[in-house]
């Protein structure tokens, strides 16, 4: 695009070339007519002296010439400009029409563009093109998963409450608790995703407060205690009693994400979490003992509705939001998230800033 001429220079180009074109041929032709029809006797130069204000014939030849060659050199330059910008618009059209009919790989031709004007909109509009066929392609994706995640949990609620009145269940406590989960699992699916939706359209509000990080997390580490030890994961707190500023609902709903990721996927051993300041940012570190996520992995590590087949607790369930959450949840907060495995182990590492 940058060795591309605009198109009022290439316009003004193009006049002028046809400009000196027609006034240079109508000067030689001019030359070599007079000369032609001195040299014939058509004319001689004491004639032309004489009567200057009448046209000769040969004046009426001269200017029919100029006047039919200067037409066709501006016809011609004209409509191989005219050939420059018409040509990518047809592209264009043709892409649009495509596209409308629901051929969303189709893409404007810009192989052949000499316009930085329209080289930019051909860019512009298979930009545009694309994100369209990734976000169509996305929703697809997002909808099948969706519709697998819920599948399972309706199936079991309708099963379950087709067995209680059909008298193959009986009501009792324990049954009425595995139906409290399937929906506590469910309203965890929709909250999920419902925090991811407005992330992506920036619509999330933060609700930004002087939050005492280590009682924070001894809360969340409290809520987790059954879970915890069930794993056989010893928490490690190393977390000075620091404010910081962020919103407490949503950090919170990360400390539990990374806390149900390392139950799921983590070795029994140690898990540590970690927190210091910085001069411009807080780093919050949560790690494990293992066994890591292989390299191959870690790309798609905080995509949605990925989840690594080797969970060794699947009792505990997933949706493969979590990470997903997180990322999201960092990134509005306008921080970062890293992923590490140090001698195997897992480690995340989010650094937020100090003030919003």
């Amino acid at each position: 695009m940058k060795n591309k001429s605009g198109i009022s220079k290439q316009l003004f180009i193009a006049l002028s070339i046809v400009n000196l074109s027609v006034t240079l041929f109508s000067v030689l032709l001019g030359y070599f007519i007079y000369n032609y029809a001195i040299d014939v006797g058509w004319i001689t130069l004491s004639s032309l002296q004489e009567d200057w204000t009448e046209f000769h014939f040969i004046d009426w030849i001269w200017l029919s010439t100029v006047i039919f060659c200067g037409s066709v050199i501006s016809l011609i330059i004209g409509m191989h400009l005219a050939q420059r910008f018409i040509k990518p618009i047809n592209y264009l059209a043709e892409a649009a029409k495509k596209i409308s009919q629901g051929d969303l790989s189709a893409r404007a031709d810009d192989s052949q563009i000499h316009s930085a004007e329209i080289a930019e909109l051909m860019h512009n509009f298979n930009d545009m093109a694309q994100k369209l066929e990734s976000s169509v392609e996305n929703a697809q994706v997002w909808n099948a998963a969706i519709a697998h995640e819920l599948r399972t949990p309706i199936t079991i609620l309708q099963g379950r409450l087709q067995g209680v009145l059909d008298g193959v269940f009986p009501a009792d406590e324990t049954l009425f608790n595995s139906l409290l989960n399937q929906v506590e699992g469910l309203s965890h699916l929709v909250e999920d995703l419902r925090t991811l939706s407005l992330v992506e359209n920036q619509q999330l509000r933060l609700n930004y407060e002087r939050v005492d990080f280590k009682a924070l997390t001894e809360k969340v580490l409290k809520l987790f205690e059954p879970r915890l030890q069930q794993a056989r994961l010893e928490p490690v707190l190393q977390v000075a009693a620091l404010e910081v500023y962020c919103d407490r609902r949503r950090i919170e709903q990360v400390l539990m994400a990374l806390m149900d990721n390392a139950i799921r996927y983590a070795h029994p051993g140690k898990l540590s979490i970690s927190l210091k300041m910085e001069s411009q940012s807080w780093m919050l570190q949560v790690a494990d003992d293992g066994p890591g996520i292989a390299p191959q992995y870690q790309q798609d590590l905080f995509k949605p509705f990925f989840r690594l087949e080797q969970s060794r607790n699947k009792e505990f369930g997933g949706t493969g939001l979590g990470l997903a959450v997180v990322h999201a949840i960092v990134i509005a907060h306008r921080g970062s998230i890293e992923y590490h495995n140090p001698a195997n182990n897992s480690m995340f590492t989010i650094s937020l800033p100090r003030q919003a």
